[in-house]
């Protein structure tokens, strides 16, 4: 009787766990209930399999066509409400920008960077990152590197005078030499460096396997399965080790030149000095972590927007024209544009702006999750359901911008403040709303100024063949990943007189000589920043 009871009662509790896993799985991919509604699911996989996860952002914008302007879609396990409009943006990420600035779990991200990531931190950690980040990016803050960027705008010029054709060597040297100097206290002498091709490297090599592997994050009883068993967790290790070995040596090499006395005052330099006192709940290799993520926000966005602003020039010759001619009626050719002429240069900065929108170097935000509940449209979207904002859709909203294929920088008339965060925001390349890229202020300086500089120095045309004939440029050929640039292309970049090319050579001549060494590093670092540094240590 007893062997009767426990086999019919361990029946049960079969039964019970069976129906139990049955109905768990039957829920995997469905869509919960009081979310905006979206296109239809499937069984575990939810939307996934609809979505070429490497550029998204296309069936994003497909499907607001038709099920409105904020959705919901499954992928895998876990609900997202995309964001595809401009007013949605507004209600969701600014008006109610307390409840919608939280960042969801992603554990993959974790594993590649060896377990900190401060872009996906929320909480304490969060506000001690951001809050360093503040300090020294804030819009008065980061007026202060204009020196750095000047003269690095000065060797960009000259390196295109030397050679043409790396064109977006120079590009990528230039912004990780502003990175690298804020950060580490620094420059990037030559694009031959090796850690200009580090630094890019490891912007790709987290972007693009952080895309690949975020189906790990959908659905997450996957993460009990070894992950010898699955290749991308064996890459996403290797590239964490490459992570780590890179921002270490970076960091040491402030410590070392500090402990001789020859380091230049720097970023890192005030995440040591704020270590040393006592830094509440922040470890050796966390504030490392704030620095790099410092440089590589820095360097890639604003390298990406460059590359891409080439391919403008190169397909909208009339656009590149117009905006010389503004040049040469404000500056002149008897010098060179400075960071005071952009207030006379309307049609410039709307070039600059219809070159981010015409090709989104960002087209969604990082992932966001609700940290408390946000009201749209008679829906509640509950705590910790993920968010995406999906610039790509608004840069491409016919109603916002009449045939968004075109280039037009005249759209832009008497918008000059529409990259900023707020209601008059129409440009979502630095995000929106309390995750707003801290990085804004300073990215935007450099963009005038490499744009401007070389509007005023250089023709820029589609390359030839031996025959003469132009050669291609895909705006859609993308490198995949959360940052997006446009994969290598031919250009041709040539001086637009020997009297410009002269004025190029002169200037960078007497920049080395008045605030070089004779390795090419700053000499002394100008007091605005010495200033900002040394608060930021306290």
């Amino acid at each position: 009787m007893d062997s009767l009871y426990i086999y019919g009662y361990a029946s049960v509790v079969l039964l019970v766990a069976v129906g139990y896993l049955a109905t768990i799985r039957l829920r995997i991919g469905t869509r919960p209930k009081g979310l905006p509604p979206g296109p239809a699911t499937e069984l575990i996989w939810g939307n996934l399999k609809q979505v070429n996860m490497l550029f998204p952002q296309y069936q994003y914008t497909k499907w607001a066509k038709t099920y409105g302007r904020v959705y919901t879609v499954m992928l895998g396990d876990t609900a997202h409400v995309v964001v595809s409009g401009l007013q949605e943006v507004r209600d969701i990420f600014i008006k109610q920008g307390a409840n919608s600035q939280a960042r969801p779990p992603s554990r993959f991200q974790l594993l590649m960077r060896d377990g900190y990531f401060p872009g996906l931190m929320n909480g304490e950690k969060w506000r001690h990152a951001r809050k360093m980040w503040q300090t020294v990016l804030n819009g008065s803050a980061a007026k202060q590197y204009l020196p750095y960027q000047e003269l690095e705008t000065q060797q960009l010029l000259f390196d295109l005078l030397q050679a043409p054709n790396e064109w977006r060597d120079h590009i990528e040297r230039y912004s990780n030499s502003v990175a690298m100097t804020m950060v580490n206290g620094r420059r990037i002498v030559s694009s031959a460096d090796a850690r200009v091709k580090e630094t890019i490297q490891d912007l790709y090599d987290l972007s693009e396997t952080g895309v690949r592997g975020a189906f790990l994050d959908s659905w997450p009883f996957l993460w009990k399965i070894p992950q010898w068993f699955l290749p991308v967790c064996k890459q996403a290790r290797e590239i964490a080790a490459k992570h780590r070995d890179l921002i270490w040596r970076n960091y040491s090499d402030v410590q070392d030149r500090t402990v001789k006395g020859a380091a230049l005052p720097s970023f890192n330099n005030a995440i040591q000095e704020k270590l040393k006192q006592g830094w509440p709940g922040v470890s050796e290799i966390e504030g490392a972590e704030i620095g790099h993520h410092l440089l590589t926000g820095t360097t890639d966005t604003t390298a990406s927007s460059l590359v891409n602003w080439v391919a403008a020039m190169c397909l909208n010759p009339e656009a590149q024209k117009k905006a010389q001619e503004e040049i040469d009626r404000v500056v002149g050719p008897d010098r060179l544009p400075t960071d005071d002429d952009a207030a006379r240069l309307p049609y410039t900065q709307q070039v600059i702006q219809e070159s981010q929108r015409w090709i989104t170097a960002v087209p969604l935000s990082l992932p966001r999750a609700a940290n408390g509940p946000v009201r749209w449209n008679g829906y509640e979207i509950a705590e910790e359901t993920g968010l995406i904002m999906n610039s790509y859709a608004i840069h491409n909203d016919p109603s916002l911008f009449p045939e968004p294929q075109e280039f037009r920088p005249e759209r832009w008339e008497g918008k000059p403040n529409a990259s900023y965060n707020g209601d008059g925001q129409l440009l979502f390349t630095f995000g929106a709303g309390r995750r707003i890229c801290p990085g804004q202020h300073l990215a935007e300086r450099s963009l005038f100024l490499v744009i401007s500089h070389w509007l005023w120095g250089f023709n820029t045309m589609q390359a030839t063949d031996e025959q003469g004939k132009r050669l291609p440029i895909d705006k859609d050929d993308l490198r995949p990943g959360f940052i997006v640039c446009l994969n290598p292309f031919s250009a041709h970049i040539a001086p637009r007189s020997p009297k410009h090319a002269q004025l190029i050579r002169k200037t960078w001549t007497e920049e080395l000589e008045v605030s070089l060494d004779q390795d090419q590093q700053w000499k002394a670092t100008p007091e605005g920043i010495a200033r900002l540094i040394d608060r930021a240590g306290k």
